[in-house]
């Protein structure tokens, strides 16, 4: 489930208007969302995969999505606008770098909400 070459193409100039534009003609809604995603740098890499911050955040790896989008609507056969983020930050590496596993991040969450 490869981005499409017209995408990539637009993805090489950067954050802007081309890119935009691309994502919108190919992908519709899923790609302008995937657009405010990278815009906004709600696209993060850790250790372990990548997530996106969307209404909850939603684990990107090896092309799947957690989001119900994906899961539900696509079923799988066509990237979400996570997956799509996720690929364009990639090319542009637009996205934050967080030195630790996900896995622990949300260990981390758990342990304080009990306080």
């Amino acid at each position: 489930m490869l981005l499409l070459n017209e995408v990539k193409r637009a993805a090489k100039s950067g954050l802007g208007y081309k890119l935009y534009k691309s994502l919108l003609l190919n992908y519709g809604k899923r790609g302008e969302k995937a657009y405010f995603y990278l815009r906004d740098q709600r696209v993060k890499k850790y250790l372990d995969f990548f997530v996106v911050v969307g209404r909850s955040e939603y684990v990107v790896e090896d092309n799947f999505c957690t989001c119900p989008d994906f899961q539900i609507n696509l079923r799988g056969k066509k990237p979400c606008s996570h997956i799509i983020a996720v690929e364009i930050s990639k090319i542009l590496k637009c996205y934050d770098e967080i030195n630790a596993y996900y896995v622990d991040f949300l260990k981390d969450m758990d342990w304080r909400r009990e306080i």
